[in-house]
């Protein structure tokens, strides 16, 4: 029997939604399970209303916010996990990680929004609870991570919010805007625009997200950054909503970039999920690894552009370390390497790139997969979950960020930018 997909989003206090709030109306109409997580009822925060609410049943008036919230959003299921409110960082990491591990199990999401690893602005409630569903998202496969958390399951995307430098361009102030928060000035961080992920054009559901905004009534402080912003910006914000894919099982289909849930379906979304071992993990990244010195050879053979030539070079080098390490990991569980060919598939895909432009692009994005891919395996398995080898493949995609900066340099305007 098919069940739904499901998107499961965690945040740290109620109205910390709203930033996904396009998004989530938006599959919730699509006929998706919406659920949402709240780590703590907002009880330390300040109030921003005449009479709405006092320090004794803040916890009360924010919860039923929230409720409101959801209502007009038309997410299905709200749970608390009645943390404190600032006190996420002090938290005993062990069972934390567990209890986001228990509902994540019992939910079963095929996607996870929450905090990027910044927090958006680097608020400690944020930036720890980010800590926690990272680790939690790498356990909950694994079902000797947290066995009485209930049977292991496997999300296919972890994604976090994120705000695009173009906003930052076209915002006044918000450059230097900051958020008060127990006498420090916190700034908001932006992400280049060409690092975001996915785009959600859900301009049919602003109202429905500014409506759950209005829920908040608590929280309207007439300093604050919605306040503050004009009009037509807090609704280009709401109408296109910004994520970063933080690790993926599956990774997006080439080429998508407006779907959180792209190449899932509900055929695909079982009862029961076979999480692979470390044998198929092998195989598997053998083959892309396999397939994506190929192509950096390739690439290291087009002189159009040296400088993209030369990158590609150095990746074909380092590529033959990272695949005799697999190769290595294969043989100290008893398999065979010889026999695995390279992936077709990633590499008819990366020999369709014809201009420099595209190899770099191409390059960039296929090393953060495989960086996101070796995050996801579970520590527990020492011939798979190699540390080390997640830093060489950062290093790689450092080197590529590198040149596509140089070029940018070289060729300022709006045509120059890479991928």
């Amino acid at each position: 029997m098919n069940r739904p997909l499901t998107i499961l989003a965690i945040f740290a206090h109620p109205d910390d939604e709203i930033g996904s709030g396009s998004t989530l109306a938006y599959y919730s109409d699509q006929g998706v399970r919406t659920v949402l997580i709240c780590a703590t009822r907002g009880e330390a925060a300040t109030i921003f209303c005449d009479g709405c609410a006092t320090p004794e049943n803040l916890a009360q008036v924010r919860t039923r916010e929230l409720e409101c919230a959801c209502a007009h959003i038309g997410i299905h299921e709200l749970r608390w996990l009645d943390w404190p409110d600032g006190g996420i960082g002090s938290l005993p990491r062990g069972p934390a990680v567990a209890e986001i591990v228990r509902y994540v199990r019992e939910l079963r999401p095929d996607v996870i929004l929450t905090h990027p690893e910044h927090g958006l602005y680097p608020h400690p409630d944020h930036l720890a609870l980010w800590e926690i569903v990272r680790e939690a998202f790498s356990a909950v496969a694994d079902p000797e991570e947290h066995p009485a958390a209930g049977p292991a399951w496997a999300p296919a995307r972890l994604f976090t919010r994120a705000l695009p430098q173009s906003i930052f361009e076209v915002a006044p102030g918000l450059k230097e805007f900051r958020v008060e928060l127990n006498g420090q000035l916190l700034p908001f961080y932006a992400t280049p625009d060409h690092e975001i992920d996915v785009i959600m054009r859900v301009e049919p559901w602003v109202e429905r997200r500014m409506a759950a905004w209005a829920c908040h009534r608590s929280q309207h402080n007439p300093k604050g950054f919605s306040a503050t912003m004009p009009d037509g910006v807090r609704r280009e914000m709401a109408a296109n909503e910004h994520f970063l894919l933080a690790a993926a099982r599956v990774p997006l289909p080439d080429g998508v970039s407006d779907d959180l849930l792209a190449g899932l379906d509900q055929s695909d979304a079982a009862d029961d999920v076979e999480v692979a071992g470390p044998t198929a993990l092998l195989r598997d990244e053998l083959a892309w690894h396999r397939a994506f010195a190929e192509i950096c050879e390739r690439y290291g053979a087009d002189q159009a552009e040296p400088r993209v030539a030369e990158v590609a070079r150095r990746l074909f080098d380092a590529e033959q370390e990272i695949i005799h390490r697999l190769a290595r990991g294969l043989r100290l569980i008893g398999e065979s390497a010889g026999a695995v060919e390279s992936d077709a598939r990633l590499k008819a895909q990366g020999l369709q790139r014809q201009s420099p432009a595209e190899h770099l692009a191409f390059l960039r994005d296929q090393i953060a997969q495989a960086a996101a891919r070796l995050r996801t395996w579970p520590a527990a398995d020492a011939p798979v979950r190699d540390d080390s080898l997640i830093a060489l493949i950062e290093a790689q995609r450092a080197q590529v960020v590198a040149v596509e900066q140089e070029l940018q340099d070289a060729h300022p305007g709006p045509d120059a930018r890479i991928g």
